[in-house]
């Protein structure tokens, strides 16, 4: 809950007063529920929670309905200026993270941007005319993974496997905080989703974890493996055609894994090409399924794999 609340007093923070002053009157009544709050120019500002959506009134009443009168709005001006607020107002300092589609801000606040790609020569280098701000609140649940560590050994590797919002995530945040208190463990944090590392310091709690941020996983895992010599390497969201090729060159060196991925259940995994070549690595003894997002976090079921590499 703490975290939430943080997390919830961040995006206020960055939010003009005509804004901030109904949200800070309806969303705490909805704090352990608030996963995303979405400004769209000239539209409806949307609060998702785990199993619905609602809209603001500009009185700050909370309502279902989108056709409601009187929704509290963003304007394009509004949007403009909250995104220069989130970027601490030197766009360029921010452009590397900008490029990717979004930017973590404190507390763990991950913000999601959609405008009009400036490319050049086939690259993003820029994005202008912001249309779309979607405010992430982190989640940290301290002991979430406790039963799940209790079930396994995670020396054997774990792939943690689930839906989008299902927690996948969280549960390897926590994962981190508690293995890191007696073994060696890295993070490759591609894009800072699990430290939420802003400053050189991280917004969640990941105990004695080392943290690279913002390094592609293939080219993450061999620096860690070159510099801090992890017993466990924990990433987020393997699927990138060079993942397979890092994690077992990793696993030649003795390193255990810890990971997710998107699936909805094994025959998908084993059916897509990509997630079939990643179990195939021998990394994973333990495939764990987690249920949707209306249960977040919630183990679904643990497959064993028979045939692992070492």
């Amino acid at each position: 809950m703490r975290m939430e609340n943080e997390s919830i007093l961040t995006i206020l923070r960055h939010l003009p007063g005509h804004i901030r002053a109904p949200m800070e009157r309806t969303v705490p009544l909805f704090l352990q529920g608030v996963q995303e709050i979405i400004l769209r120019a000239d539209r409806p500002i949307a609060i998702e929670c785990a199993d619905h959506r609602f809209y603001l009134s500009e009185s700050g009443n909370a309502v279902d309905s989108l056709h409601t009168v009187g929704l509290l709005k963003a304007s394009a001006s509004d949007i403009f200026e909250i995104f220069k607020s989130i970027c601490d107002y030197s766009v360029y300092a921010r452009q590397a993270e900008l490029n990717r589609g979004y930017i973590t801000i404190e507390n763990g606040v991950r913000v999601g941007i959609c405008g009009t790609a400036v490319v050049r020569d086939g690259i993003i280098v820029n994005i202008k005319d912001i249309t779309t701000l979607s405010f992430r609140a982190a989640r940290e649940v301290i002991g979430c993974s406790c039963e799940l560590i209790g079930m396994i050994r995670p020396l054997d590797g774990v792939l943690i496997v689930g839906p989008p919002s299902s927690g996948k995530t969280t549960l390897i945040r926590d994962m981190t905080r508690i293995l890191s208190e007696r073994h060696r463990v890295s993070v490759i944090d591609e894009r800072n989703e699990i430290s939420a590392t802003v400053g050189g310091r991280s917004g969640c709690d990941i105990g004695m974890a080392d943290v690279i941020v913002g390094m592609d996983k293939g080219r993450g895992i061999i620096t860690a493996l070159r510099s801090m010599s992890p017993d466990i390497i924990i990433c987020d969201e393997l699927g990138g055609k060079n993942d397979a090729d890092a994690l077992r060159y990793a696993l030649r060196c003795g390193v255990s894994f810890i990971a997710t991925v998107h699936a909805r259940d094994i025959g998908d995994l084993r059916s897509r090409p990509v997630t079939a070549e990643l179990l195939n690595t021998g990394a994973f003894r333990y495939v764990v399924f987690l249920d949707d997002r209306h249960n977040a976090g919630r183990i679904g079921r643990i497959y064993e794999m028979r045939d692992r590499y070492r």
